[in-house]
């Protein structure tokens, strides 16, 4: 009987040192080191292990104990599941977290934001901006690769690259940048488009990238969508400023006649019909309002310089546009 309690306080013991040292290591498993810290981007490698990862953070002064990170990790059993990328962490978060965040692939981001009405130049230039690729790259993919993003898109995405603030993660390429685009094109965009909408999807995206580079005022983009139609119904030529903008490759405060004589097929001054393609790649708003002109009388618009508002005046025939033109041009 004597052994027996003497076993049993052996046995009373060890199991309240092992729970001792457990509960230790589990108060080291959600103890950072230190209370705050910066922030820093960490790259985890492909192919890296639970101790290779907590040796390099304690190496880092992220972690207080490879050890206690790597038993924890066996522990929970998903130590297998280390998901290679690049993570926001901070010595003020506790082994913990910095597993979960690892183990869930919630890997750092950036968000990247394109305007409404730039062209594919233009985007080439915020890309390279902000580290995701070369120029040169964007515009060989979106030139000339569109259709391996989809049969609606054509080679050249001139039109399509949907203007947004996309968050993407930090080891973002050029690739994935524009496969995010088509995709969210194809959810945000075309749902838009129908058979009740005047024109074909590409002639619908030509028509919204006039609309979007000439529109100010938010609620006058169907309107302007529908002088268009109008004009375009009657035979008329559509004579944009924007396209004769586009053709000449530069922006200018004020067109010369000069200006609407040049010959290319994206001057709606010297032909009819739409440009042979999209001057830019035009917003949502834009693309709604193409897809659902306001129906009218109207077949000129002028802008209006007496409210500054970027607002239009809008005239049925060509005797009303002159009256607008003296009574609301500067």
């Amino acid at each position: 009987m004597k052994k027996f309690l003497i076993f049993l306080l052996i046995c009373i013991v060890g199991l309240a040192a092992v729970g001792s040292c457990f509960y230790q290591k589990f108060q080291e498993f959600n103890q950072p080191v230190k209370a705050k810290a910066q922030s820093v981007v960490y790259k985890v490698e492909p192919g890296a292990t639970l101790r290779s990862l907590g040796t390099d953070l304690e190496k880092r002064g992220l972690l207080r104990s490879a050890r206690v990170f790597e038993f924890w990790g066996r522990y929970l059993k998903n130590g297998h599941l280390i998901k290679a990328g690049y993570y926001n962490l901070s010595a003020s978060m506790s082994p913990k977290e910095i597993l979960s965040l690892i183990v869930e692939g919630r890997t750092a981001s950036k968000t990247v934001t394109f305007p409404e009405g730039l062209t594919l130049k233009e985007c080439a230039a915020i890309v390279e901006k902000h580290k995701i690729g070369t120029a040169a790259e964007f515009l060989h993919l979106t030139t000339t690769q569109g259709k391996k993003y989809g049969t609606i898109f054509p080679y050249n995405m001139e039109g399509y690259f949907l203007p947004d603030t996309y968050t993407l993660p930090l080891d973002c390429n050029v690739e994935f940048l524009v496969k995010t685009a088509a995709e969210r094109f194809k959810e945000l965009a075309l749902p838009y488009h129908s058979a009740q909408s005047p024109l074909s999807l590409h002639d619908t995206i030509i028509l919204a990238s006039l609309v979007e580079r000439e529109a100010q005022v938010a609620s006058e983009r169907p309107i302007i969508a529908g002088v268009y139609i109008n004009r375009l119904n009657d035979g008329m030529k559509l004579e944009c400023d924007a396209t004769v903008q586009f053709a000449l490759g530069y922006q200018k405060e004020f067109l010369l006649y000069k200006d609407l004589e040049i010959d290319s097929p994206y001057n709606t001054y010297k032909y009819a019909g739409l440009p042979v393609g999209p001057i830019c790649n035009p917003g949502i708003e834009s693309i709604k309002a193409a897809c659902s002109p306001t129906p009218s009388h109207y077949y000129y618009y002028v802008r209006n310089d007496v409210k500054g508002d970027g607002s239009h005046v809008f005239g049925q025939n060509f005797r009303e546009h002159e009256n607008n033109i003296r009574k609301y041009q500067l």
